[in-house]
């Protein structure tokens, strides 16, 4: 079948992406396309038969040698139809050869970026359920205490999540509060130390509203695995719903915990890239993506 040129989606096209969303069985997530359109470059095929979109990909790029790849959707009426390839051809190109561009896979997709050299480079474990509060928190760890972020907290956080992530991810984290239902920040218990952004800001994480029944927990940076678990148990007792994780299965910090916490694994990916990953930042302070859209 021929398909329309794959175009640059706007603002204009929300509907049309959400719509593309419900046809995969997806939920909507409204507010997250809408951050996606307005913070990274989203590429679709307009369908043959009028009906909206025929199939749309994101690009989020967080330095001009690093981009992530997500959200790469064809409606279900025009599967196997070699759209797919077509889209994350398109890309690939756009990202440039030079770039190193990671995402998320599933087995559904695996073999396709197989395809087009991506390869495996982690697991990723979706943990969802009523998270179960411990009695008391553990007095192990980094001392300090987690708050509300405040406006004022911004700039640090922005600092300390690129000294972690090793490159900037502001045009996502700037729109972060108005997509977030909380946002917390840990406050180390003495001075700033190494690797925190500012005086006391240890770490920080936020949850936000992925569907009416669900809270996502990310993006979630920490000093280590007992402060994550603190901000976790913070955002997690004010969610009104049942919260996911997508954690890495092979450290050891959070998924036994999450476990123990009422939280159960719910699907599986696959972290890939393509092109050289070079060390960047600090990855033992990264416990939770920003989304499993912005690998």
């Amino acid at each position: 079948m021929s398909f329309p040129p794959v175009r640059r989606l706007g603002p204009d096209d929300l509907k049309r992406c959400v719509a593309l969303s419900v046809d995969r069985g997806w939920s909507p997530e409204r507010a997250k396309w809408s951050l996606l359109l307005a913070a990274s470059e989203v590429f679709g095929a307009d369908a043959p038969d009028g009906r909206g979109l025929a199939g749309a990909v994101v690009l989020t790029r967080w330095a001009a040698d690093y981009a992530a790849v997500g959200m790469m959707l064809v409606a279900a009426r025009y599967g196997r139809l070699g759209l797919g390839r077509a889209l994350m051809e398109h890309v690939l190109h756009a990202a440039g050869d030079a770039a190193t561009v990671t995402l998320f896979a599933t087995d559904m997709g695996r073999p396709l970026y197989e395809k087009l050299g991506f390869a495996a480079v982690r697991r990723n474990v979706s943990f969802v359920g009523r998270f179960r509060s411990s009695p008391a928190a553990s007095p192990a760890g980094s001392p300090g205490s987690v708050r509300p972020a405040a406006q004022a907290d911004l700039p640090a956080i922005l600092a300390l999540d690129r000294a972690a992530f090793g490159a900037d991810r502001g045009q996502i984290l700037t729109r972060l509060p108005a997509l977030a239902d909380q946002v917390a920040v840990f406050a180390a218990g003495g001075p700033a130390g190494p690797g925190s952004a500012g005086p006391g800001i240890a770490g920080y994480g936020a949850a936000w509203r992925v569907a009416p029944a669900l809270t996502v927990i990310g993006p979630l940076v920490a000093p280590d695995g007992e402060a994550a678990k603190r901000l976790i148990e913070a955002l997690a007792a004010r969610a009104p719903t049942p919260v996911r994780l997508d954690l890495d299965p092979d450290r050891k910090e959070l998924p036994g915990w999450a476990h123990a916490r009422g939280l159960e694994p719910a699907g599986r990916t696959v972290v890939m890239a393509r092109g050289e990953l070079t060390p960047r930042g600090t990855p033992g302070r990264l416990f939770t993506p920003i989304s499993v859209a912005l690998a």
